[in-house]
Formats: structure tokens, C-alpha cells, sequence
């Protein structure tokens, strides 16, 4: 493999590590030994094989120091549970999916080599090994969003089992896998679920509110098409008038919801952010560590919710009250529109 061609003073194996002590080379290891413990003669005939992934510790990492010349550094054991897996071909053709579960079945990610992005699966003939950030899904997010100090991480397993599920092209292999507590944490199980359950309620409440701005920004496009089918003339007055002032509302829900004067990563130092950012960075900080949320941070995420949720009830208070007036006044008019209320659809 990578190794230099220098003797091997001592071997050692830890936790399912390969440790490879060298003359003058420093230590080598290889991560995870039990594939090779599960190469059985039955598997060794199957076109593809999905290996029961090793227990791995819930705890920070990554693939090393961020230099300049990555040839004089070394790489850190995976930040992540490694899946291994064999498939013995695969073509363009080939569809391949990895979906993480609980053990419950409530499915968690999904990763596909037809996918793009961070959801796509690297898959090549031959042995693969895909590395799951025990991560769950981030919040919903919308073309040129913009948060200051808010990147967009979804919270981490607790401690516990956990399923992984491998399919190519319509057949399945499932494999159970645990995620263990790191023993220099003193927190407790419980500690971890109320940090996991804390975390899960602000994504989902980031996730209604961002979910808002993308009604908001469907609703005013399909208007600007509604505005591209009807006349400055006299008979639309009435007509124009309606778009106009519901445009001008969804804009204040807007930028009650979203500070949008945020365009690029600098702009939050002169913008201040709003409460969808607001409570995005709570997450971003509640997750510093192994801990059950502080009470602070508690109080701050009821106060966020309600915000949010008075601001939401309004904006649907809004569309409801403009949405079919404006299709029955549209329709009085000969002009042939469908826009629904929660993200709008002319025709």
C-alpha cells in the first residue's frame, strides 16, 4: 500500500487496529481490521457484501491539519462510522444507495451514487468504504441563503445502535452497528438525549421558519407572472392594486423572518441577523460539546419559537386573506390563474 520500504520493528493490534511501529518512519496503522474477520468462504463468492461496521466512539475528528503540503502530514482515524462494503462490478448504470436508520427503521440519511453534493456515494469495483459523520439532516435551506455563524450541521447520534442499509440496483443488505460514548465524557446517556431532543426541536422550528421564506419568494415569482399576464389598463386596476399591496406585505414577513440584505458572508457585520439566524446559531452553540442544554439556552429557544410561530400564524393570516381574492378577481377578469397558499402555482 502507502507504506515506505523500511523495516517493521514491532506490530501491535488495538481496538481492531493494525499498529505498525517502523525504523525511522514513524507509527502506521490500518483502521479496522474486521472486514478481514468476515471474509468467510460464502461471502467470498457473493457479488456484493455489506460488513458489519465496527462499534465507533461518538467523539470529535477529522482527516488532519489543514496544511499546505498534505505529503509531510499524517491523516486521522475517520471522524465517523466506516462502512465497509464489496461489490464486485459496477457501471454507469448501477444505482447505488446507503441509507443510515435507526433500529426502530426511521430512516436518517440517504446517500446515492446518482445523487450530487455531500449525499452522493462514491462507489468503485472492488472494496469502498463509506465514512457516515453520525450526523442527522441539517435544516431546510433556500438558494442564496446567507447565516453568520450558522453552518448547517444536524445533531449528532446518542450513544446506541443503529442500522445501515446498502441496495444495488433493487436488492438490499442490512447490517447492525453501534455508536459508543466517548469514556472521557462524564455526561450520562440522558445528558446526550436531552442535548440530541433540544437540537432536533430548533432545527425543525429553523426549518419552518426558512420553509416560510421559500413560500414567500414562490408566491411573489409566480405574481411577477401573474403581473406579466395583465395590462396597465383601467379594467385591472383593482387587480394590480391587490398584487401590489401583497407583494409589499410578504416582503415585511419576509424580512421579519430573514434578514435579506445578507448576500454574501461578510454582510452579517452590517446587517444584523434575524430570528431564523438567530435560532440557527443557537444550535450551532447548544452543540459545543457533550452537555444537556443550559437553561439560558432553553429560555432562548421558547423565545425564538414564539417569535417565529406569532410571525408564521401572520404570514398564513396574509395569504389566506389575498390568495383567493386575488384568483376570484383574476378569474372575474378572464385571466385563467391557480395559485394555491402555501407556495403558489399560476398557470
Amino acid at each position: 500500500m502507502n507504506l515506505p520500504p523500511v523495516p517493521i520493528a514491532d506490530l501491535a493490534i488495538k481496538n481492531d487496529n493494525l499498529i505498525a511501529a517502523t525504523h525511522g518512519r514513524s507509527f502506521w496503522m490500518i483502521d479496522d481490521l474486521t472486514p478481514l474477520h468476515q471474509l468467510t468462504k460464502e461471502n467470498s463468492t457473493k457479488d456484493v457484501v455489506l460488513f458489519k461496521p465496527m462499534s465507533s466512539y461518538r467523539m470529535p475528528g477529522g482527516s488532519g491539519w489543514r496544511g499546505a503540503d498534505r505529503r509531510l502530514e499524517g491523516e486521522n482515524h475517520p471522524g465517523g462510522v466506516m462502512v465497509h462494503y464489496f461489490v464486485k462490478s459496477v457501471d454507469e448504470k448501477s444505482e447505488v444507495k446507503m441509507e443510515i436508520l435507526e433500529t426502530s427503521g426511521t430512516l436518517i440519511s440517504t446517500y446515492n451514487s446518482k445523487a450530487k453534493g455531500r449525499e452522493q456515494l462514491s462507489v468503485k469495483a472492488g472494496g469502498n468504504r463509506f465514512v457516515w459523520d453520525m450526523r442527522y439532516p441539517g435544516y431546510t435551506s433556500f438558494p442564496g441563503m446567507v447565516y453568520y455563524g450558522s453552518p448547517n450541521q444536524g445533531p449528532k447520534a446518542v450513544p446506541g445502535k443503529y442500522k445501515v442499509r446498502l441496495t444495488i440496483n433493487g436488492n438490499s443488505q442490512e447490517q447492525e452497528f453501534e455508536i459508543l460514548k466517548d469514556p472521557r465524557v462524564p455526561s450520562t446517556q440522558e445528558d446526550l438525549q436531552a442535548q440530541f431532543d433540544f437540537l432536533v426541536k430548533v432545527r425543525d422550528k429553523v426549518s419552518e421558519a426558512n420553509q416560510g421564506v421559500i413560500d414567500i419568494r414562490k408566491i411573489k415569482s409566480d405574481l411577477g407572472f401573474l403581473k406579466s399576464k395583465i395590462s396597465s389598463d383601467a379594467q385591472f386596476k383593482e387587480l394590480n392594486e391587490l398584487v401590489k399591496q401583497f407583494e409589499e406585505q410578504l416582503t415585511i414577513h419576509e424580512n421579519n423572518i430573514h434578514q435579506t440584505k445578507n448576500q454574501s458572508v461578510q454582510d452579517p457585520l452590517n446587517y444584523g441577523i434575524k430570528m431564523n439566524n438567530r435560532l440557527a446559531h443557537l444550535m450551532v452553540e447548544q452543540a459545543q460539546g457533550d452537555f444537556r442544554p443550559t437553561q439560558q439556552g432553553e429560555e432562548v429557544r421558547q423565545m425564538l419559537t414564539k417569535m417565529v410561530d406569532e410571525e408564521l400564524t401572520k404570514l398564513r393570516s396574509t395569504i389566506d386573506k389575498n390568495v383567493d381574492r386575488i384568483n376570484n378577481l383574476a378569474k372575474e377578469k378572464g385571466v385563467e390563474v391557480v395559485m394555491v397558499k402555501k407556495g403558489a402555482v399560476v398557470n
